[in-house]
Parts: structure tokens; sequence; C-alpha cells
């Protein structure tokens, strides 16, 4: 079931809650309700977990646990449990459409389940962190760093007019803010200090070969356009320090421990698929 975000629902009540609310006091008090359940419906409990998981779902996303916000969950699953029984009771259930949805909301819950497990049990502990930094910057000590001023465009023709524009003493900020198809527009086209290995290769190989303050000789083709790339400055990298990089680092080595992992399974089931 897809969790419940209080800070939208009580503002906007479903329709489920809404018809619910004022029938709420009197459905309580027409059953009583076993241990371990927060309601019956149609002879059918629900329990305690499912209510508390939805309180902690909406706790965690900020919103605060208050006696209103606990009515109106409790509105809204009983609600939810009415009209999913309605479509039992018709046998929507059954339909392949239906089947095939909830399987893959099965699957996906699972799979983030078991993921996250995984890297519970397996926490990447700050020495191994550490070590990855010292290589890190150990392959990178004799690096350059490149600031770079881009305009992207979304075709050859209009590159080449932009790019005789700049040779005529245009000024590239603004041929950059009026004509870019790319976020940087707004930065004027600036992109910052990049590493060559942070650059699209087919940019970067012509990066490396530019002096300070050079425009590229012809339009660059990358796959999201045409590229007119300004060398605005070279530099020795300087690497962050330790403190400064170390989440980066290790979310770097919990995706690469999560790839691992994924793969050993894949590389270990017995797989066969219809062509």
């Amino acid at each position: 079931m897809k969790e419940i975000s209080m800070k939208k629902n009580i503002k906007y009540l479903s329709l489920t809650a809404l018809l619910l609310a004022a029938q709420w006091t009197a459905v309580q008090a027409q059953e009583k309700v076993p241990a371990g359940n927060f309601a019956i419906v149609n002879n059918t409990p629900l329990p305690n977990y499912l209510f508390d998981q939805v309180i902690k779902n909406n706790i965690a996303q900020g919103a605060k646990e208050t006696p209103e916000m606990r009515s109106l969950v409790k509105s809204e699953l009983v609600g939810r449990a009415v009209l999913s029984q309605e479509a039992v009771k018709q046998g929507l259930d059954k339909l392949d459409t239906t089947l095939a949805q909830l399987e893959l909301l099965r699957q996906n819950y699972l799979t983030e389940v078991l993921v996250a497990t995984f890297a519970a049990k397996n926490p990447i502990e700050d020495a191994v962190v550490r070590l990855e930094y010292d290589r890190q910057v150990a392959a990178l000590k004799d690096s350059k760093e490149y600031r770079i001023k881009d305009i992207v465009l979304a075709d050859e023709a209009r590159a080449k007019v932009v790019m005789a524009s700049l040779r005529q003493g245009a000024s590239f900020e603004k041929l950059a803010q009026e004509n870019s198809i790319d976020a940087s527009k707004s930065a004027s086209g600036d992109l910052g200090w990049l590493l060559a290995e942070q650059i699209n290769p087919l940019i970067s190989n012509v990066i490396v070969n530019l002096s300070k303050g050079a425009l590229a000789a012809a339009p660059i083709q990358a796959q999201n356009g045409w590229h007119i790339i300004k060398l605005e400055d070279i530099r020795n990298f300087s690497p962050p320090k330790f403190e400064e990089s170390k989440a980066q680092i290790r979310q770097g080595l919990m995706l690469k421990q999560r790839n691992e992992f994924i793969n050993k399974l894949m590389s270990e089931a017995r797989i066969q698929v219809r062509e």
C-alpha cells in the first residue's frame, strides 16, 4: 500500500476520509475491536502494525503526530479497506492488469527491503572510506582542473551562427544567456572547475589542447546538442579535505557495494528467458 502523505492529506482529505469522518465515532462504538487491531471492516480486522507503519512513515516525512493526524490515518485506512474489499467482491483482484500491478509493487518493495537490509548489515567503515580517499587523491595528484564556459545549441546551423558572432567579438556570456539550451545559461555558460575525467570525452579531448582564454575551433557535437567551448583557466588539482568529501566517497562505495551484491545474485541465479 502506498503510504499516506499527511502533509497532503491533512489539507486535502481523500473522498473516502470525507465520507467516513462524520460516521467515525458511530463506527467505533458498533463493535468491540479485538486486541492487536485498530478497527474491523466487514468482519475483517485491521492490524495495529498497519496503522503504526503509516504513522511512522508520515513522521519520517516531517508530519507531527497529533490526535487529528491519527484520526485521519484511521479514517483513510478504514476507507481503503472498504473500497478494496468491494474491489475483491467484484473480482477486480483477479484481472491480469491488477495481478501485474500488485506483483510489480511486491517486487519493488521486496527489492528495496533486501538492498536496505544488506546495506545495514554491511556498513562502510570510516577506515575503508579513508583508504578510498587516499587512493583517489594519489590517482589525481598530477591532474589539472579546467574552468570552462559552454554554449549548447540544438543544431549545427545555429551553433555556426553563434560561433560566427563570437569570432566577430560578441560577448560569450551574453550569447550563452540568450542562446544556450543548457541550464548553465543562467551562469552565463560557466561550468566551474572540472577535471578532464568529469567532462564528456568528446569535449575534454578538445579542452586539454586549448590554451587559457581560447575558444574551440568549431562546435562539438555531443548527445545533448552542439557545444561551443571556451577555456577560461587551468590549474593544478587541489583535493578537498577528507572531512569535506567523506560523505560523497561513502555514498560511492555504498553504490559500488550494492551493485556488486546485485551482480552476485544475478550471476548465481538460474535464469531462462523466452525469445
